[in-house]
């Protein structure tokens, strides 16, 4: 086992929760980080994804075959004509799958920046230039130049402003999706409650299926999770997508069919 996780930590170290973003950690600054996403894929009533990829595509292709027939049929219109569907059908299983291979590559060129940015940050650290760990990340790599340049560069004079924004808005209970002129937070009117159950909540479903089972709250992916529960969120990104396999179902409080989260939903056959 130590074998093989040195092996993946030495190729996949780079990843991590939000690849996207040069201050998330990686899976080589706390090794806790990976434990924890394989104790969200272990268990016996975690089906395993490989098998559920499998079944993905088998249906895919399923529909697919079913869409030539009707084309070879003239159901369709020229517009969706059997060679176009065939070549659409070909697009799908050769070319589709490489839409993350340019994601996956500036993941890993972040990853290896990350390595610098806090070897910069340690140095600075050090020199009582910045007060904390991560407060590197409250500057632009450009204001880090010219601290490096110009020792008289006052940082924490710029950070210390920016930290408190961001602490302030890290606590906020709530996403405001749109605001007046004062600020003040619109939400549309609440669905109709005729006939429906007190108690009830309602949503627009993006995923089908029913389930049960405890509700949890999340704020970050972080958060304590348990499998068979309700995985209930503002909103997901990729960093979340572990929690999909053991969890019973998905509720979000924004976004559509086609956000993150449904679409993990729908991949994971989760309600």
């Amino acid at each position: 086992f130590l074998s093989e996780w040195r092996e993946f930590a030495e190729r996949y170290g780079w990843d991590g929760e939000d690849q996207m973003f040069v201050s998330s950690p990686r899976y080589n600054d706390d090794h806790v980080l990976l434990l924890a996403r394989l104790r969200q894929n272990a268990g016996a009533e975690i089906k395993d994804p490989a098998i559920t990829q499998r079944e993905q595509v088998a249906n895919r292709r399923h529909v697919m075959k079913l869409h030539e027939v009707r084309a070879g049929s003239k159901r369709y219109s020229k517009m969706f004509s059997l060679p176009k569907i065939q070549k659409r059908n070909k697009t799908l299983d050769h070319l589709m799958w490489i839409r993350n291979a340019p994601k996956l590559r500036i993941a890993r060129v972040l990853g290896i920046l990350r390595v610098s940015i806090l070897r910069v940050e340690d140095e600075l650290i050090d020199v009582h230039r910045l007060e904390a760990k991560g407060d590197i990340f409250h500057l632009g790599l450009e204001e880090v130049d010219e601290a490096l340049r110009n020792e008289s560069f006052d940082l924490i004079d710029l950070v210390r402003p920016r930290k408190a924004i961001y602490e302030r808005a890290a606590k906020s209970k709530e996403c405001p999706l749109l605001v007046d002129s004062r600020c003040r937070i619109l939400r549309p009117d609440p669905p109709a409650q005729e006939g429906i159950e007190a108690g009830t909540f309602l949503g627009t479903p993006v995923s089908p299926g029913t389930a049960t089972g405890r509700v949890r709250i999340l704020k970050s992916p972080t958060d304590r999770f348990e499998q068979g529960e309700v995985l209930a969120a503002t909103v997901t990104s990729p960093a979340w997508t572990p929690l999909f396999v053991g969890a019973s179902a998905v509720v979000l409080r924004i976004g559509g069919a086609l956000q993150h989260g449904a679409l993990c939903a729908r991949e994971f056959g989760k309600p």
